[in-house]
């Protein structure tokens, strides 16, 4: 065996140590952070480590001599088969190909287990038969040609990658590819068996400093990006509480005149009876006036139930005001327990859709047709959702689609069971999403409609912090003709 250099001396030395520390320094990183970026990184530093220990030229004959003693030969090409999976996996994490590239991540994922697990059979197979051969010939002429054009391809994306982050891949990715190849080529024509293997080192450093800058860059933006959210949200909050301010004065004017309405109209009737009514009454109002702030029922929806109330009461129809006054206690308490919570049952959704469409209705003359159909063997009670979830598809089912539609109108709402999800699908029979909008566009002043998007976020944030699947898409109905014929929104809660 030859003498080694000084100079592969240090950098054997200065690489083993540097990358030693890279993995520690990951590893605690990633424990905090849990970024994959730094686990995958991490891991590859550590199979990189195992590698360069082989070539420690302090113990070389040693290390050799166990090698051959246990058939542990081909662990030189099986490091660095698993140590490059692993840098692959931190190129997947680094540039987040999963939501920019979400084919080419499956398909690299699914190579990368083949590959490893590949590997790593035929890796035993050289201990078991003392076959090494075997592994030197996949290596050279089946993992190095598919890698190299899996890096070639990479390449290509990571200059697309929006966010510059690919700028730092690309560098790291030739800087090293360079080296490696370079060192590989000149393990074939150099006279000394070990010392190209500078080339190799010189490599992983530039690598490890141009990658360990990238991390830092991207830790950069992480951080960025979750101050920005923070400022948005400061923001968002204090138009809504500016929203909520305007929303509760109004509220307490409309219901202060409506105290005095109904104060007027009770004088007229019996005492005792309407005296009922008026107390009730005034504790719902006290009740809005303490919970306002948490209601998530649009004030507009309030003034307009009491006010179709309140006719009743003109007409001196009182069966009919407490009737309907009573639906809309219970429907004000039902929504503001469910605010106190982040779910509900589906049961208890439904009864809240139930009691709003009943107080909705009133303003349509009770020409709406609304249904709720269920399969029998559904358990509504025991699946959780996002409270209120319903209502706002329902409202523009109501104001979008069928105020404007003549003749029979409709709204159901079908529950049934899927393979392993229960769907719920609102079907309403209004103009379509399609003329709605073209009558939003005729008006001079135009509500923008924010509940769709802000349904889909809560869903969003309760699919994130529950670990579940929900989902819901909307769908235009068109009749035999092709012409519309209402919308269909359907959820899919997957257990």
């Amino acid at each position: 065996m030859a003498l080694f250099s000084n100079t592969y001396y240090l950098l054997w030395s200065f690489v083993t140590s540097g990358v030693a520390i890279y993995f520690l320094l990951c590893l605690l990183i990633y424990i905090q952070s849990k970024q994959k970026s730094f686990l995958y990184y991490g891991l590859y530093n550590f199979f990189l480590l195992t590698y360069l220990n082989i070539k420690n030229p302090f113990f070389v004959v040693e290390i050799h001599q166990f090698l051959r003693t246990n058939d542990l030969i081909s662990y030189n090409w099986f490091s660095q088969v698993i140590y490059n999976s692993m840098l692959f996996l931190f190129y997947r994490a680094f540039l987040d190909l999963e939501i920019h590239y979400p084919k080419f991540n499956n398909v690299l994922y699914r190579y990368l287990v083949v590959q490893v697990s590949f590997a790593s059979l035929l890796f035993l197979y050289t201990i078991i038969s003392g076959n090494h051969h075997v592994f030197n010939l996949c290596f050279f002429f089946g993992f190095i040609p598919i890698m190299s054009g899996f890096v070639i391809y990479a390449l290509y994306i990571a200059l697309k990658i929006p966010n510059k982050l690919g700028y730092f891949i690309v560098v790291g990715v030739i800087l090293y590819n360079f080296f490696a190849y370079f060192s590989l080529y000149e393990s074939f024509h150099h006279n000394i068996d070990t010392e190209p293997l500078n080339f190799f080192y010189i490599g992983i450093i530039l690598e490890s400093i141009v990658f360990i800058l990238g991390l830092g860059y991207k830790v950069k933006l992480i951080y960025e990006e979750r101050l920005n959210a923070q400022k948005n949200i400061i923001e968002e909050q204090k138009v809504n509480q500016l929203l909520r301010d305007n929303h509760q004065k109004i509220l307490e004017k409309e219901l202060e005149q409506k105290i005095s309405e109904l104060k007027s109209a009770l004088q007229k009737s019996e005492d005792e009876k309407l005296n009922t009514i008026r107390l009730n009454f005034e504790n719902e109002v006290n009740l809005l006036k303490l919970e306002s702030l948490r209601s998530q029922m649009n004030p507009h929806f309030i003034f307009n139930a009491l006010n179709s109330i309140k006719v009743y009461l003109i007409e001196n129809n009182k069966e009919k005001a407490v009737y309907y006054l009573n639906k809309f206690s219970k429907l004000i308490r039902k929504i503001l327990e469910s605010s106190r919570t982040d779910s509900i049952t589906l049961e208890e959704e439904l009864e809240i859709i139930e009691l709003y469409m009943s107080i909705e209705n009133i303003r349509f003359d009770n020409t709406i047709h609304f249904k709720i159909s269920k399969e029998n063997d559904i358990a509504l009670s025991s699946l959780k959702i996002p409270s209120l979830i319903l209502q706002p598809f329902i409202e523009n089912a109501l104001w979008h689609g069928l105020m404007l539609k003549e003749g029979d109108k409709k709204i159901e709402i079908l529950v049934t069971k899927a393979e392993e999800s229960i769907e719920l699908a609102i079907v309403d029979n209004g103009i379509g999403r399609e003329k709605a909008n073209e009558n939003r566009e005729k008006k001079t002043f135009k509500k923008d409609s924010l509940g769709i998007e802000f349904a889909k976020e809560r869903l969003n944030y309760f699919n994130q912090k529950k670990k579940s699947k929900y989902q819901f898409t909307i769908e235009d109905l068109v009749d035999s003709t092709n012409q519309p014929a209402g919308t269909k929104v359907i959820f899919r809660f997957t257990f």
